[in-house]
């Protein structure tokens, strides 16, 4: 670190106001100008924020709280913000204020040390490197946001916690990966990264090219990102998931958290066809499609595979039948009526509003069966016995 004196001590503002001892003690430690490296010394910017070179701010009595200079950048400017900001310092030491502020901010400091942020588990967000960046997003025909960051960025620790609720929120509908640029220096010039955090997003389709990547210019937390992901999903058209439960396995991996997940018990393929069934599941594509905004996570499953289930919720009334369970809460609604789009719209928005009736449930516990293969039921084969 470079530093030197500031010959503030002989304006006579300050001299008319004050004893010579008083200005010794009170300036101690004040009037330094000092001079940071940030390709060497990230992490002692790291606390403050910096994005660009050069950021200029000013450390009064409280550390804890520099002030961002944002004046001229010629030396008679500088030395003048500084003489203000010294006398402001140096009265409030007098009055003292800055030893209360001091008080205040290690309180504060010991607070978020005990108590800390949150913030969501990243589990959801991809992480992204030269070597695998190329095949997960640009092989890709998902909707991909892209986070450029700085380990030693405050603004990047802020979006942190958002950038991981977002990541959950969409899951299985768009993709969100980060970029650490400070190691992957070529990725993140590539990409035209010039400050941290940048974001860059990817529309959904085949053929992304590094000329095809978009700037994400919304807001920086998660409901803005995911209204954007939302945004990009409508233009696409592209049709939800509705995932078949056939063992644990895929019940787990897609109800978890916030989400309420709608489970369709349709009629056994031995009861139907696969004409009448696909029926079923477009009709589940259609009400996914306009509920996409909402937390809903789709499945179905054949009765006749999950009887102890089956028994468990009740469902001695017809097939189809329809149950939402919310995994973080532990609770339980049924639909009751027929399984019209209708119907399904106003189920999902009694759940969505709080008017549905809950109860509560225990996780649900999936055996293995066949997955469906997409053709009418096998015929069946019949001993002498049954003859």
């Amino acid at each position: 670190m470079l530093s030197s004196q500031l010959k503030i001590i002989s304006k006579s503002q300050y001299l008319n106001q004050m004893s010579c001892g008083q200005l010794s003690s009170l300036h101690h430690g004040v009037d330094i100008v000092g001079a940071v490296d940030m390709t060497t010394d990230q992490e002692a910017g790291a606390p403050y924020g910096i994005q660009g070179f050069p950021t200029i701010k000013f450390f009064g009595f409280n550390k804890q709280k520099p002030i961002a200079y944002e004046s001229g950048r010629d030396a008679e400017t500088i030395v003048n913000y500084a003489i203000d900001k010294v006398g402001s310092e140096i009265r409030k030491r007098g009055k003292g204020a800055a030893s209360n502020d001091n008080k205040k901010s290690e309180s504060s400091k010991k607070s978020s040390s005990s108590g800390g942020a949150s913030g969501s588990s990243d589990k959801d967000v991809v992480v992204l490197n030269a070597q695998n960046f190329d095949e997960l997003v640009l092989g890709s025909k998902d909707i991909w946001f892209v986070e450029f960051y700085a380990p030693w960025c405050g603004h990047c620790k802020k979006l942190e916690p958002e950038w991981n609720i977002a990541a959950t929120k969409l899951k299985g509908q768009a993709k969100l990966g980060k970029v650490d640029a400070t190691v992957e220096g070529e990725l993140a010039q590539r990409f035209g990264v010039k400050g941290y955090p940048t974001i860059r997003y990817w529309d959904y389709g085949e053929g992304k090219k590094d000329t095809n990547a978009q700037e994400y210019q919304s807001g920086r937390d998660a409901d803005s990102i995911v209204a954007t992901a939302n945004q990009l999903l409508e233009k696409a058209d592209i049709i939800p998931d509705i995932h078949e439960i056939y063992n644990q396995k895929v019940y787990d991996n897609n109800c978890q958290g916030q989400k309420i997940c709608i489970i369709t018990f349709l009629p056994n393929i031995y009861d139907s066809n696969a004409n009448e069934r696909q029926l079923y599941i477009e009709r589940l594509q259609a009400i996914a499609k306009k509920n996409r905004r909402h937390p809903f996570v789709f499945f179905w499953l054949q009765a006749g595979d999950q009887l102890d289930l089956e028994k468990q919720l009740n469902l001695g009334f017809g097939f189809p039948a329809v149950v939402a369970i919310a995994p973080a809460k532990n609770k339980l609604a049924i639909m009751k009526g027929s399984f019209a789009e209708e119907k399904l719209s106003d189920f999902l928005n009694d759940l969505i509003n709080g008017r549905a009736s809950l109860e509560d449930v225990k996780k649900p516990a999936f055996k293995k069966a066949d997955k469906w293969d997409g053709k009418d039921a096998p015929p069946l084969e019949l001993g002498s016995d049954d003859l």
